[in-house]
């Protein structure tokens, strides 16, 4: 959805990504759009807090007091008002239950809160009548050149407490006339305007019940939550698994009108093509490894407009999105993780995934456009088949990135009958050998003149001032080859060998001193860093050894120490949705290692069983039959009755229906 309303502390730094966090006693305001654990602030738009008597900054609340679930929250103010919300696509519905008697009904409505210390910001209210309001903000923050407009209806009349109405353009007081002490707001947000925020707002029939919207978003969140039904041994980890399926559909967001319209970072207007609509909020570093796998099977309707927005913003920039947010690009992370998220969509373009709307052919064309801009160490690159120290910082994780994006477009290439890109992206693929190091059996950092950096740490992820790798070090990274992993294994010795240094991360531990700490390397187990994303695949690699029950044991290990259903029960930021599509892959025993190729590999089941609602009307089911806190390794795997060849299957035999059965043993 376009609102994803919720509390902020009115506290800007690390820990208030979304503008709240569980360790603070007090609310500021309660604002319209928020990110989802990113590790980076923006947004808190349009930020309302109801009050009583003379307007306080801060007021106080008790967890005891506070509730949430999909669709809905709630919590009481220590002036004892009760706030609620829920949502539709594009609005929001406000009820303020105010203590009996209170006479000064009031509302603060603040546009020039935020949750980033937005600067430049230009803000306007537009009083329409006595129960309507709209108005903008235009600002710039993480991204910029932000665009929202919103539109309130109130079910009170409304006097304006400031006397110059002109001069009420940063914020606004408010008192409620007319009797009783419940007072509902409407209010819709819209990406070009005030009057195409209203008409949001009655596209999404605004003017409904509080109780009538509640019913519909818990319907919606149902409809898709319930596309995977799945049973566990205890009642802690089911509630672990759907909450992390919820965090896996926080973002991408919606960023335009009901007519597909939305405003570009240079104020213009963007019509999209009929029928899709613009989505924003792609945190592609993070999601490309799992996430958007998920949504194939929970969001299969919105992908063909994930597609088309990416193409929108290459039309615009002439380059695809990296890190985008509200239609503008953040430059955040490294890498073109749009070219997998694009490449995987086509693998999977099966007759249960229509994607009519998308023309391949400029896809393959702002891939190959994006994968070759003189940009963040390309040209070296390009050149010398590796990121060198000199030509760019985090030379030797954008080389890795780099390598996969590639790997995926020549996927694409391939199956759009283009031969000579196929070659091209293929031979540019293998440039991660061109790092490894085989004295240290590790990826290390070259020189423009091919020459391995000396004073080589490891364990930092910088050396002497300059990073080479990105949130993590050489540990972290080695392994980042989701494409090639019998490649990578060749690299070493023999298998035994690989299979040692793969033992190795997961058992090797130091002291974590200034020098080598870093605020993204959580949720270690040894050098594993599983509160950063390029782990996430690492355990998966036991399948390409002689002893995949390590890796079975490992994922077990970390569904069980690093996620929970509590404030602290992640262990690194969500990104927008990848720590937790991470777990509702794993807890099924499979996992997208290499996503743009459409296979899953095979790991340990933590769900007693499960079934999944394809959108081509078939099902497909999971069980792992005595699956136990000590029966967590897979002693045989079934397909449909039939022994399943190899440790990986395809998106399609998941799409033909059927059940996957693992033996489990311990």
């Amino acid at each position: 959805g376009m609102v994803q309303i919720s509390p902020d502390n009115g506290v800007y730094g690390w820990d208030w990504c979304s503008g709240y966090h569980y360790s603070r006693p007090d609310i500021v305001y309660f604002s319209h759009k928020h990110l989802s654990g990113t590790g980076a602030t923006d947004l808190g738009d349009i930020g309302m807090i109801p009050y009583t008597g003379k307007y306080a900054f801060r007021h106080t609340y008790d967890h005891a007091n506070e509730y949430a679930r999909p669709g809905y929250y709630a919590v009481k103010l220590d002036n004892g008002i009760l706030c609620e919300f829920t949502v539709t696509a594009h609005g929001a519905i406000h009820r303020y239950t105010f203590p009996k008697g209170i006479k000064d009904k009031r509302l603060r409505i603040d546009l020039l809160h935020d949750v980033t210390n937005h600067k430049d910001e230009e803000t306007f209210f537009s009083f329409i009548d006595d129960h309507t309001l709209g108005g903008y903000k235009h600002s710039n923050g993480w991204a910029s050149n932000q665009h929202v407009y919103f539109h309130m209806t109130s079910s009170h009349g409304m006097n304006i407490l400031k006397k110059d109405r002109k001069q009420a353009k940063k914020s606004v007081d408010i008192e409620f006339k007319g009797g009783g002490n419940v007072v509902e707001l409407r209010v819709a947000l819209g990406s070009t305007s005030v009057d195409a925020a209203a008409k949001n707002g009655k596209y999404d029939n605004l003017k409904k019940a509080f109780e009538q919207h509640f019913e519909t978003a818990n319907i919606l969140w149902e409809k898709r939550l319930g596309r995977i039904q799945a049973e566990f041994p205890s009642k802690e980890q089911k509630i672990t698994f759907y909450t992390a399926l919820y965090h896996s559909m926080i973002a991408p967001a919606l960023n335009s009108d009901v007519d597909g319209a939305y405003t570009e970072p240079d104020g213009s207007i963007t019509q999209m093509p009929e029928g899709l609509q613009r989505y924003s909020t792609f945190s592609l570093w993070d999601t490309y490894r799992a996430a958007h796998s998920l949504f194939f099977f929970t969001a299969p309707d919105v992908i063909d407009d994930f597609i088309a927005s990416m193409l929108a913003h290459y039309n615009f920039r002439g380059q695809l999105p990296i890190w985008e947010l509200e239609s503008n690009e953040t430059f955040c992370m490294i890498g073109n993780h749009a070219v997998p998220v694009l490449a995987e969509a086509f693998m999977k373009r099966m007759t249960s995934y229509e994607l009519d709307n998308v023309n391949w052919d400029d896809v393959l064309e702002a891939c190959d456009v994006s994968s070759k801009k003189d940009f963040r160490g390309m040209a070296s690159y390009m050149t010398r088949g590796y990121v060198s120290t000199e030509a760019d910082g985090e030379s030797v994780s954008k080389t890795l990135e780099y390598c996969y994006d590639d790997h995926a477009l020549s996927l694409l290439a391939k199956g759009l009958g283009r031969d000579d890109l196929y070659d091209e992206y293929l031979d540019r693929s293998m440039n991660y050998k061109n790092l490894f190091d085989p004295s240290t059996g590790l990826m290390r950092p070259k020189n423009d003149e091919g020459e391995f950096l000396k004073d080589f740490d490891p364990f930092a992820h910088d050396i002497n001032g300059v990073r080479h790798y990105t949130e993590g070090n050489a540990w972290q990274y080695n392994w980042h080859v989701m494409h090639d992993p019998e490649g990578l294994v060749g690299l070493y010795e023999n298998q035994e060998a690989f299979e040692i240094k793969l033992d190795s991360l997961f058992a090797i531990d130091i002291h974590i001193d200034e020098a080598h700490k870093l605020v993204d390397v959580t949720g270690l187990i040894g050098q594993y860093a599983h509160g950063n994303e390029p782990s996430h695949h690492i355990t998966y690699l036991y399948n390409y050894t002689e002893n995949p029950w390590k890796g079975q044991q490992r994922i077990r290990e970390t569904c069980n120490t690093y996620y929970s259903h509590t404030p602290d029960g992640l262990s690194g930021n969500e990104d927008c949705g990848q720590m937790s599509a991470w777990y509702v892959f794993s807890t099924m025993g499979l996992y997208p290692m290499d996503p743009a190729s459409a296979y899953y590999e095979i790991g340990s089941p933590l769900v007693e069983n499960a079934s999944i609602a394809l959108p081509n009307g078939n099902t497909f089911s999971i069980v792992a039959k005595g699956q136990s806190e000590e029966n967590y390794l897979v002693k045989e795997v079934l397909l449909n009755g039939k022994p399943l060849e190899g440790h990986r299957i395809s998106h399609q035999q998941i799409l033909d229906g059927g059940t996957l059965e693992f033996i489990m043993t311990n």
